[in-house]
């Protein structure tokens, strides 16, 4: 991750999806206080800016070196499903490829977790990888627990009082090809990406640009189907019931 994460097509399409997403729900995001809640290798967060008001967490203490490799300073080592601040402490969450993970053993405490930790009407944003049946040897290789549908996701939102702003689907017009790729497996390395570094190819390309339309497409509406899922959701106040 650390060493594709800025050039390969696939991660500039879902970082570019993640701003602009922040820019049409949160558009004061740079003067908000940000959880990025399963960072990596600081990616995203570097991205973020603002280190006084924004943090990453992350269970594994390679990915906090790799934050470190970035000059990221705002990163802690923690779990999601045990996060280490206050109540009420951030305006917006960004858990980006994470409740997938086999290292995440309770979803529905890491979503409890995120109400816990936003401010009222705060904002929550997942990236999740769709369908079980999309499953292959790059899921294997990355620790792939869970793949989700939309009515999974929405069904762990409702049941944790958030309210549902945006679901949709992406990566939909290289669905046909990640079926292809992924059922009849075609990644015979265990990974999406080549393990060595290379210049792009035709390949990049091709999936670059068409995920640069699908960008366009996204703007406008949501999507029935992709490889990935993205929601987006805000805190609701629920009233405590008098007795």
């Amino acid at each position: 991750m650390f060493r594709v994460e800025q050039t390969h097509w696939w991660y500039r399409a879902l970082h570019r999806l993640i701003f602009d997403t922040l820019e049409r729900e949160l558009p004061d995001w740079p003067e908000k206080a940000i959880l990025d809640a399963g960072c990596g290798t600081g990616a995203i967060l570097k991205q973020l800016g603002n280190e006084e008001r924004n943090v990453g967490v992350d269970l594994a203490p390679e990915a906090i070196s790799f934050c470190y490799e970035r000059g990221l300073n705002n990163v802690r080592q923690a779990n999601i499903c045990a996060l280490p601040f206050a109540n009420a402490s951030f305006d917006a969450v960004i858990c980006s490829s994470v409740l997938y993970h086999q290292w995440v053993k309770d979803i529905a405490g890491a979503v409890c977790e995120f109400y816990r930790i936003l401010r009222p009407g705060g904002l929550l944003l997942v990236n999740v990888p769709a369908y079980g049946f999309l499953h292959s040897a790059h899921d294997d290789a990355v620790m792939t627990a869970r793949r989700f549908r939309i009515s999974e996701i929405r069904a762990l939102l409702l049941e944790n009082s958030f309210a549902i702003r945006r679901l949709t689907y992406w990566t939909t017009l290289l669905f046909p090809f990640a079926v292809l790729a992924r059922t009849l497996g075609w990644s015979k390395t265990g990974r999406d990406f080549p393990a060595a570094g290379g210049p792009p190819g035709f390949a990049d390309y091709f999936f670059a640009t068409t995920m640069a339309l699908e960008r366009g497409l996204l703007k406008k509406l949501s999507l029935p189907f992709g490889v990935a899922l993205l929601a987006v959701a805000t805190k609701q106040v629920v009233s405590q019931r008098q007795d």
